[in-house]
C-alpha cells in the first residue's frame, strides 16, 4: 500500500485490514497508523528508493497507491512525486512478478482530459499545471507498462460517511456527482483488486445521489455507461 498515511490512504488501510487482507504499508513515517498484527509498516521514500521499492514489493499479490501531490492550491508546499513513485513502483513490479496494480488520479487527469469541462482543463494547464502534468506521467508510465493495472479517476474528495449509492464506469464522462467520499473511493479501491473485469480499465468514480444515505451495505455497482447512470448489473462488493 502506497500512501498509506494519507487521508485516504488510512481508510484503505483500514477497510482492507477490516475485510481481512493482509497489509504492508510503504510510509516515510508511521503516523497514525493502526496497530494491527496483519498490518506490516515499511518507512521510506518510494519516489527516491528504488531499491527498498524492489524488496518491500517483492512476494505480494498487488499493490495499491493511495499517493498524490501537496496541492499549493489548499496551502500545501511538497515536490511532485507521483510519476518518480509510479516509475519505481512499475520497475520493481516487472523485476518481481507482482501483477495488479490499482491506481486514484484526479479527474482531468490523461484520458480524461478530452472529457472534462472547459474549467478542469484551463486549471489543470494553469493554476496546477506543475501537478497535472505529473499525473499525465504516472498514468503514462502505468498504462503502457505490461502490468494488470487500473486506473481511477475521482472528483472532489469528501470526508463523509460511506454510502450506499456510488457509481463505477467504464465510461470516460465528468463524475456526476463530482464529489465522493474518501470511504467509497476506499471500497472501490480494495474491490478492484480482484476484478479480472477491470484490468487495462479507465473507471469514473461518482459521488452518491442526492438524498442518499450512509450504509454499510453496498449499493454501488460498476457499469459501462455514463456516471451518474446507476445500474444493477454486477456489484462491486
Amino acid at each position: 500500500m502506497a500512501g498509506a498515511n494519507g487521508r485516504l490512504g488510512r481508510i484503505v488501510v483500514a477497510r482492507a485490514l477490516e475485510e481481512g487482507h493482509q497489509v504492508t504499508a510503504f510510509v516515510r513515517n508511521a503516523g497514525s497508523l493502526p496497530d494491527n498484527p496483519a498490518l506490516s509498516i515499511r518507512i521510506g521514500s518510494i519516489a527516491e528508493q528504488p531499491d527498498l521499492v524492489r524488496q518491500v514489493v517483492q512476494g505480494h499479490d498487488a499493490v495499491l497507491s493511495a499517493l498524490g501531490n501537496p496541492l499549493w492550491l489548499k496551502g500545501m508546499r511538497g515536490p511532485a512525486i507521483l510519476a518518480a513513485a509510479a516509475a519505481n513502483l512499475v520497475t520493481a513490479m516487472h523485476a518481481t512478478g507482482v501483477p495488479r496494480l490499482v491506481l486514484p488520479l484526479a479527474w482531468g487527469t490523461g484520458l480524461s482530459r478530452t472529457a472534462a469541462s472547459p474549467l478542469v482543463r484551463a486549471i489543470a494547464a494553469t493554476l496546477i499545471r506543475r501537478d497535472f502534468r505529473d499525473f499525465d506521467a504516472a498514468e503514462k508510465l502505468v498504462t503502457t507498462s505490461d502490468l494488470k493495472w487500473t486506473i481511477a479517476y475521482f472528483g472532489a474528495l469528501t470526508d463523509d460517511e460511506p454510502t450506499t449509492r456510488w457509481n463505477a464506469s467504464t465510461h470516460i464522462r465528468t463524475p456526476n456527482p463530482l464529489a465522493i467520499a474518501r470511504a467509497d473511493v476506499a471500497r472501490f479501491l480494495i474491490s478492484s483488486l480482484d476484478d479480472e473485469a477491470l484490468v487495462k480499465q479507465h473507471v469514473v468514480l461518482s459521488g452518491a445521489a442526492n438524498g442518499n444515505t450512509s450504509s454499510r451495505s453496498p449499493g454501488n455497482c460498476i457499469s459501462d455507461g455514463p456516471p451518474g447512470r446507476r445500474c444493477s448489473r454486477r456489484s462491486a462488493t
